[in-house]
C-alpha cells in the first residue's frame, strides 16, 4: 500500500456505504499482552456478564449480548484515551467523520456524507449527514458540534492528542502564542452551515482523510464539557472570531466515565473500574441496523485468566496468550482477497474447536535503545547477535513476521516485497542469523574484553516472551563481552522512565494512527527523541540528538530525510515518490546508529466460537473494527 490518497482537485468522495493488547492503542508505544495483576472479582453475575431478558431468560434472536474482555479501562474521552482497552469502547460509543470499516485500511465516509478538497490540498469541506441523532436527548450532529470537538482536541487539558490536529499530523492553521502555545480559538475550522464546515491545514497532509478516522476526532454534542472557553465562531475560513461558551452540560469526570454521549451504534449502559463495562444497541443508528443487544467487556487484565475465562465459554471471542498457543492446532483452510488467512483452531483445552483468523495488521515491535546511555557499538553488538526469525519462531511461537524495519511490510514503499528484497540485501547486522563473531569483534574495537565486560540492562513491560527473548539475547551477548542483565517494569512506569532518559535497552511497540510510512517514522525523528527537553522525549525516547557531542552523520541523514518528508506532503505521485525515498533512507539511517533494533510485526489473530457470525477486520487491527455488525446465537454452555 502506498500512502498517497491521489485526491482528484474538486473531486468529492462520496460515501460507499480491527493490536497490541492490554496496555496499547492503535498509535500507542505499545505494551504486551500480559500483566501480573489478578483482578479482584466482585461481581453479583456469576462471572460471565450474561444479562437476561424482560422474562428472566436469556434474551433471544438480536437482543443477545457480544461477550468480551478487557483489560483496564482508563476513561471514555475519546481525547484523553490512550489505551486499548478505552479506545474499544470508544470507538464503538462515538463516530468519527471518517471510519475504516471493519478496520479495513480503505477509509470511508461516516458522519461526512461529501468532501471536497481544494486545488492547493489544503481546505476541506464537509458536508455531514442531516438528521444523526446523538443517544438520548441530545440534538443532532451539527457542524457547530465538530468544531467545538475539534476545538477541545486542540485546547482542552484533558487532550492527550492535541499534535494530532495541530502539529505535524493535519497541522490546521492557528496561532500561537510568545511562547509557542496555541491560542483558543484560532482553530482554521469554521461551519458554514448547519450541516457543513471547512477546515484550512497550513500546508497539505495526504493522509487527512485516514486521519479523521481516528477516535480523537470523534463528534459529540457542542459544550457538552466545560474544559473549554470559546470556540472558532462561524463566518468566513480563518476569521480570528471567536464565540464565548457558557455553561457545561456536565463536569468533566461525569462524561468521561459515567456518562459519554456520542452518535455511535451503542448507548453507553455503565463501568464498574477494574470489573466490567457495557454498551446497549443504539436503535437509531444512522449506519444501520445494529445486528446484538450490545457489548459487554468483563475486565481481566491477567493473561492466564483470561485464557480461563475464554475456556469456560464467558467470553464468545477467546484469549489465547502465547503460553497456551500451539501452533499445530491451525488449520489454514484458505486466503482471501485481502491476504487474511481463516481456517480453524483447535481442539483446545475444553475440547472445543474454535474458528480462527490471521491478518497481517500495521504494527512494529523492537528494542529500543537511549543513545546517550548505551555506546554505539553495543547497540551494534546485540543486533550482531539477535536473529529476529529465531526470535518469532521459538519464543512467540510464529505469531508475527521477523521485523528489519520500523516501517510495516504493507505500509513500506513498495509493499512487503520491497520491505523483504531491501532487508534481505542491505540490512548490515544479518538477515535471518546470528553474528556472534561480528559482535565480538565491534565490541573488541571499542575497547571490551573478557576482563572488561560492558554492563546494559534490558527492561521489558510485564512480558513473559519479552523476558524470554531477553534470556536468548542475554546468553549470546555473554560471549561477545557484553553482560546484559533484565528487568521487568509496569507498562506506564517504563513509559516515564523513557520519557524521563532512565533506560538504556527496552521493549516497546507502535501500532498505527493511520497507514503511512510517516506516522511510525515520524517517532524516530532525531531532534523530537530528546529526554532533555520540556516534558520529557517525545516518540521513541531515543536521545538520538547528539547532544553529548553533535549529531551523527546518520541522525543528520535522517533529520534531512524527514525534512523532505515534511516539505513534499501533497497527495500527489511526484510527491510520494520523493517520501518513499526519504523514508528508505531513514530505515538504513536508524540501521547505522541502531537508535532501534526491529523485532517482529504482530499477526493478530481472532478466535472465537461457532454461536458467534462475526465480519473479518482488516490491517487497522480488531481495535478500530465496530461491533455492530457482530451477530451472537445461542450460547454453548
Amino acid at each position: 500500500m502506498t500512502d498517497n490518497n491521489s485526491v482528484p482537485r474538486r473531486r468529492f468522495l462520496q460515501a460507499t456505504g480491527g493490536a497490541a493488547t492490554a496496555a496499547a492503542l492503535a498509535g500507542c508505544l505499545g505494551g504486551g499482552d500480559e500483566t501480573e495483576t489478578e483482578p479482584e472479582d466482585t461481581s453479583d453475575d456469576g462471572g460471565d456478564g450474561t444479562t437476561t431478558g424482560e422474562d428472566g431468560g436469556e434474551p433471544k434472536g438480536n437482543d443477545r449480548t457480544l461477550q468480551l474482555i478487557n483489560s483496564t479501562i482508563t476513561t471514555l474521552d475519546p481525547i484523553k484515551a490512550t489505551d486499548t482497552a478505552s479506545g474499544s469502547i470508544i470507538q464503538n460509543v462515538f463516530d468519527a467523520l471518517m471510519n475504516y470499516p471493519n478496520g479495513e485500511v480503505a477509509v470511508e465516509n461516516l458522519l461526512a456524507d461529501e468532501v471536497s478538497v481544494s486545488d492547493d490540498y489544503r481546505t476541506y469541506t464537509f458536508k455531514l449527514k442531516e438528521g444523526v441523532e446523538y443517544h438520548g436527548d441530545n440534538g443532532e450532529v451539527t457542524a457547530d458540534d465538530v468544531v467545538y470537538a475539534f476545538e477541545r482536541l486542540a485546547a482542552s487539558d484533558n487532550s492527550r492528542r492535541s499534535y494530532f490536529i495541530l502539529a505535524y499530523a493535519l497541522n490546521v492553521m492557528h496561532e500561537t502564542d510568545g511562547e509557542g502555545a496555541y491560542v483558543p480559538g484560532s482553530l482554521n475550522v469554521a461551519a458554514t452551515g448547519d450541516y457543513e464546515f471547512k477546515m484550512r491545514l497550513k500546508k497539505p497532509f495526504a493522509p487527512t482523510l485516514e486521519m479523521l478516522a481516528y477516535t480523537s476526532f470523534s463528534v459529540i454534542p457542542k459544550n457538552i464539557v466545560g474544559d473549554i472557553d470559546v470556540v472558532p465562531s462561524g463566518g468566513s475560513l480563518g476569521s480570528d472570531e471567536t464565540e464565548e461558551l457558557g455553561d457545561a452540560m456536565m463536569e468533566h469526570k461525569e462524561f468521561a466515565t459515567n456518562n459519554p454521549i456520542g452518535a455511535g451504534p451503542y448507548e453507553f449502559d455503565h463501568w464498574e473500574t477494574s470489573q466490567e463495562a457495557e454498551i446497549v444497541r443504539n436503535d437509531s443508528y444512522h449506519g444501520g441496523e445494529v445486528l446484538n443487544g450490545g457489548v459487554y467487556w468483563k475486565v481481566i487484565p491477567k493473561a492466564e485468566t483470561q485464557y480461563q475465562y475464554a475456556q469456560n465459554k464467558n467470553s464468545d471471542l477467546i484469549s489465547m496468550p502465547t503460553s497456551k498457543y500451539d501452533p499445530g492446532k491451525v488449520q489454514i483452510e484458505g486466503t482471501d482477497d485481502l491476504g487474511r488467512k481463516y481456517g480453524q483452531y483447535g481442539p483446545m483445552g475444553n475440547g472445543a474447536t474454535a474458528n480462527y483468523l490471521q491478518v497481517a495488521t500495521i504494527n512494529t515491535y523492537y528494542v529500543g535503545f537511549n543513545c546517550e546511555n548505551v555506546e554505539k557499538p553495543v547497540r551494534q553488538a546485540i543486533a550482531h547477535a539477535m536473529n529476529q526469525q529465531e526470535g518469532v519462531e521459538q519464543v512467540f511461537k510464529g505469531r508475527g513476521k521477523a521485523a528489519y524495519h520500523l516501517t510495516p511490510p504493507n505500509i513500506y514503499p513498495g509493499g512487503a516485497p520491497e520491505y523483504d528484497s531491501h532487508a534481505e540485501s542491505s540490512y548490515p547486522y544479518g538477515y535471518n542469523k546470528t553474528q556472534i563473531n561480528k559482535a565480538k569483534s565491534v565490541m573488541e574495537d571499542a575497547g571490551y574484553g573478557p576482563d572488561n565486560k560492558y554492563e546494559v540492562t534490558f527492561t521489558t513491560y510485564q512480558s513473559p516472551t519479552w523476558q524470554g527473548l531477553g534470556k536468548i539475547l542475554r546468553d549470546k551477548l555473554a560471549s561477545a563481552h557484553v553482560n546484559m542483565q533484565l528487568e521487568e517494569a509496569p507498562f506506564s512506569t517504563l513509559l516515564q522512565r523513557g520519557r524521563n532518559g532512565n533506560l538504556e535497552a527496552y521493549s516497546l511497540g507502535w501500532i498505527m494512527d493511520w497507514p503511512r510510512p510517516n506516522n511510525f517514522l515520524g517517532q524516530a525523528v532525531p531532534e523530537l527523541t530528546n529526554t532533555d527537553q520540556e516534558g520529557g522525549a517525545q516518540g521513541f525516547y531515543l536521545d538520538w540528538d547528539g547532544d553529548n557531542g553533535g549529531m551523527s552523520s546518520a541522525a543528520q541523514q535522517a533529520q534531512s530525510a524527514w525534512e523532505t518528508i515534511q516539505n513534499n506532503p501533497e497527495p500527489t505521485d511526484s510527491a510520494q515518490s520523493k517520501r518513499d525515498t526519504a523514508y528508505v533512507q531513514m530505515e538504513e539511517a536508524m540501521w547505522e546508529d541502531m537508535v532501534l533494533l526491529p523485532m517482529y510485526h504482530v499477526a493478530e489473530e481472532r478466535m472465537w466460537y461457532d454461536w458467534v457470525d462475526i465480519p473479518r477486520f482488516g490491517g487497522g487491527g480488531p481495535s478500530r473494527q465496530k461491533r455492530w455488525k457482530f451477530v451472537v446465537g445461542e450460547r454453548d454452555k
